[in-house]
């Protein structure tokens, strides 16, 4: 709408330069009309006279002005001439830009004409260059990248980790690959095997996706090691936190508490990737340990650890203690990386003391009914 109002307005101002002061448009000739009710009101006599009805004068059309040219377009360039000519004419001459514009605004372009339009040749040399291209080449200039290689499927990601004999093959990196690409390739393993990317497939295909989500973790550690073992160093000792607290005494429900302290900055050179703790599973009678077992493998931030007895693991390392009546029950807490483990630190929880059925009670055997009497009852 402001485009013609816009329009109608240059080509009222065009016409009213042309025309001159004082000058009028000639009106058109009266018609003479003739009404039927006056010709029945006339007398007979009137009517006879005349065998043959008079003609009626024609009117005369109103004298065709030439159009007035207009000082700022040529003859026959008016918008609005243009824009009511047929489409066929407008895309046929050759006019500006704005011009155009105007024209394609003011009258609805037809199918033909948008084929014609299409079917033009680009004329900014960018542009032509970019329709030239290949499509699987990049632009010229800093506009695209490389096309990236399609993705592939996951059945065929699933078969092809599970059938890689190496870590390297297992994640695609090459065997002096840094840290930083080793852990890309495995973030992009992992959401591509993720279980609630699996949901849509078959019972058969989330099985194996399982399995080589196993493969992929493992294959991350195990390069992660292979790094450190040549460029780290064992890290140091942990430092002892507050003493053991025992959180529930109760008899199959027993919980002891360890804590140890954090380093405030993590050494690049020694770096801790995780926590071990140990405790034995067999005591001797004068209280040494043997066979010592893994409880818990802990992340480098967490630092205090809750030894339960509803564990199986861990209930076996109490009941070793139980069995020789321990004072206290031992427990190694190791930093660990690659490299290796660090030197242990030795907790000793309070054991037989903390435990009431545990301290031992004088007791008597009756000779005649066999019967375990605690000392200082009623039978003495």
């Amino acid at each position: 709408k402001l485009i013609k109002l816009q329009v109608l307005t240059e080509w009222r101002k065009s016409t009213r330069r042309v025309r001159k002061r004082g000058e009028k448009v000639p009106a058109a000739a009266p018609v003479r009309r003739v009404s039927l009710q006056n010709e029945e009101q006339k007398p007979e006599a009137e009517r006879s006279e005349g065998t043959q009805p008079k003609e009626e004068p024609v009117p005369c059309p109103p004298p065709q002005l030439p159009p007035r040219p207009s000082p700022r377009l040529g003859p026959r360039s008016s918008p609005l001439l243009r824009a009511m000519e047929p489409p066929s004419r407008i895309l046929r001459t050759r006019s500006s830009k704005r011009m155009l514009l105007l024209q394609l605004a003011l009258c609805p372009m037809t199918v033909g004409a948008k084929a014609k339009a299409r079917c033009l040749p680009p004329k900014s040399p960018l542009l032509k260059a970019k329709k030239l291209a290949p499509p699987t080449t990049a632009p010229p200039g800093d506009f695209g990248k490389p096309a990236a290689p399609p993705r592939p499927s996951v059945s065929a990601e699933i078969q092809r980790i599970l059938s890689a004999s190496t870590s390297e093959e297992k994640l695609q990196v090459p065997s002096n690959a840094s840290e930083e690409v080793v852990t890309q390739s495995w973030k992009k393993l992992v959401l591509l095997l993720h279980p609630d990317k699996l949901q849509r497939l078959d019972e058969e295909t989330k099985t194996r996706g399982a399995e080589a989500l196993h493969e992929v973790h493992t294959a991350k550690d195990e390069l992660r090691q292979r790094s450190q073992q040549v460029c780290c160093e064992v890290p140091a000792q942990p430092v002892k936190g507050a003493a053991p607290k025992l959180l529930d005494a109760t008899a199959g429900a027993r919980k002891y508490e360890i804590t140890w302290v954090l380093p405030d900055t993590q050494d690049p050179k020694a770096p801790v990737e995780k926590y071990e703790v140990w405790g034995p599973k067999y005591c001797s009678e004068p209280g040494d340990c043997y066979d010592w077992v893994l409880l818990a493998t802990l992340p480098p931030l967490q630092s205090q650890f809750i030894i339960v007895e509803e564990a199986p693991t861990q209930q076996d390392v109490m009941w070793a203690a139980d069995r020789v009546l321990r004072p206290t029950l031992a427990l190694t807490v190791h930093a660990v990386n690659g490299k290796g483990q660090s030197e242990a630190l030795a907790f000793e929880l309070p054991w037989t003391p903390a435990f009431p059925w545990l301290r031992g009670v004088g007791s008597l055997l009756c000779n005649k009914c066999l019967r375990l009497t605690p000392r200082g009852g009623r039978q003495g």
